[in-house]
């Protein structure tokens, strides 16, 4: 070590003895990150931290602000001769978008989209729907856990409802052991619960108030670990010594949050990671780290701290319970770590969409190939209409393809209608997880491959 880099990390740990204490050096705050502890805890700060080297920064660390749920990422600048830090305050989704209103905030950090009633709030930073505001930093599953010693292994969504409403409150109702059932929950503000209150209460149940809540993901699973009859839900990353259970939704499909269900967000409780700035008036060193934490250069930081990243890869599912037909049509290809789905109402591709258009056609530029894409349709009664509408969202992918500069002759499409639906709820939620249009590779040549369950 230098004795240039040597005075540098003591010149940066005095200064950083006195911020504790409160005294003013010479420091810029590049910006804040208000928002999801989904988020906020982990990721965030591991993001912050990849953006500041990627800047040049030096003796980059995180460091307690003596707030709870609250953390400063700091290092120094050799370029400016000065600290750079992005602050992190993780309190739940909702207050997100409130400091972004108060100006406290230049980046809404959220484990669920933006709320009609919080656009409506923003409007006037423009619509928080474009791709311009809007951006998927990692995808997350939203796991069931139970105790390790609890003898169930799978449940429907409804089950899990009646569980957590106190429906349901002992074990042996659902075959297991006769034990009482201790649930566990996040609190009001985090958008964990909101992910769970949408897609398993919805508007059917409410939770129990005899649930005990919780601001931390990691302390709800050391709860439930540590509870013979306990159940709750958390983020992918904070399962812990918990036992995950497989879920389904109406069907015989029952998915764990594994690599491949949750990147391909065909798990029913997978969610994406948001962050969101303002359309109009960004921030322009938050558009930059933005930019940056969607890029291909920071994925693998997503993955380092427990959950998915977006970067294709290739995956050897088990299609053993795959009808046959299915099996035949796929037989040769491996299967591509990314669906696409669509705006909602709208044969057109939803933001995340269009980035993963972008990844899946460098992915094919690295490793040359055929690409198969299957496109899906919700249930129907009308099943011609299903396999024309199938079909349509396959090709709508096959045209962004070859717009991205995929030869067409490389891209086969085709329908497979309403069959192997995710989901049979009759949810809006349900319905555009089942409209999806699966992509499939058969490359040229040698490609890493991922094992994984279907």
């Amino acid at each position: 070590m230098t004795i240039t880099r040597t005075l540098r990390i003591l010149l940066f740990s005095s200064l950083m003895s006195l911020f504790a204490v409160g005294t003013q050096a010479q420091e810029e705050l590049l910006f804040s990150i208000h928002g999801s502890n989904t988020v906020g805890a982990k990721l965030g700060p591991a993001l912050a931290e990849s953006y500041l080297k990627y800047l040049g920064a030096e003796s980059v660390g995180i460091f307690p602000t003596g707030y709870e749920n609250e953390v400063k990422v700091t290092g120094f600048l050799p370029s400016k001769g000065q600290l750079a830090s992005i602050y992190i305050a993780a309190h739940g989704s909702s207050s997100g978008f409130k400091a972004l209103a108060n100006g406290k905030g230049q980046i809404a950090a959220a484990s669920r989209a933006i709320k009609s009633k919080e656009q409506a709030m923003l409007s006037e930073m423009g619509d928080f729907s474009t791709r311009e505001a809007e951006y998927v930093v990692g995808i997350d599953g939203l796991a069931i856990v139970v105790n390790p010693g609890n003898s169930v292994e799978k449940l429907d969504i409804k089950d899990v409802a009646r569980l957590f409403s106190g429906e349901i409150t002992n074990w042996k109702e659902l075959g297991g052991a006769d034990l009482p059932v201790s649930l566990f929950a996040r609190d009001n503000r985090s958008g964990t619960w909101d992910t769970f209150k949408n897609l398993v209460l919805a508007k059917k149940y409410k939770l129990s108030p005899k649930a005990e809540r919780f601001e931390s993901n990691t302390v709800l699973s050391d709860r439930v670990s540590s509870t013979p009859g306990g159940i709750g839900f958390v983020s992918l990353n904070t399962i812990g010594r918990a036992k995950p259970l497989m879920i389904s939704e109406g069907t015989n499909l029952a998915l764990k949050p594994e690599l491949l269900h949750v990147s391909t967000e065909d798990y029913v409780l997978s969610r994406r990671l948001y962050m969101y700035l303002p359309e109009k008036g960004a921030d322009p060193d938050a558009l930059d780290f933005l930019r940056y934490a969607t890029s291909d250069l920071a994925q693998p930081v997503v993955a380092s701290v427990g959950y998915v990243h977006q970067t294709v890869e290739l995956m050897t599912p088990d299609l053993k319970s795959a009808p046959q037909d299915y099996q035949q049509i796929v037989d040769q290809y491996d299967r591509a770590s990314v669906n696409f789905r669509f705006a909602q109402g709208r044969a057109q591709l939803d933001n995340k969409a269009v980035s993963d258009i972008e990844r899946l056609a460098r992915f094919i530029e690295r490793q040359p190939g055929e690409v198969l894409l299957i496109g899906f349709a919700e249930q129907s009664d009308h099943s011609r209409n299903a396999d024309l509408l199938a079909k349509l969202r396959a090709d709508v992918v096959r045209r962004a393809l070859i717009k991205a500069g995929i030869s067409r002759k490389k891209i086969d499409h085709r329908g497979y209608g309403q069959y192997m639906a995710l989901s049979s709820a009759d949810s809006l939620a349900s319905k555009i997880r089942n409209r999806r249009v699966e992509v499939w590779v058969k490359t040229n040549g040698k490609a890493t491959r991922v094992a994984s369950a279907y």
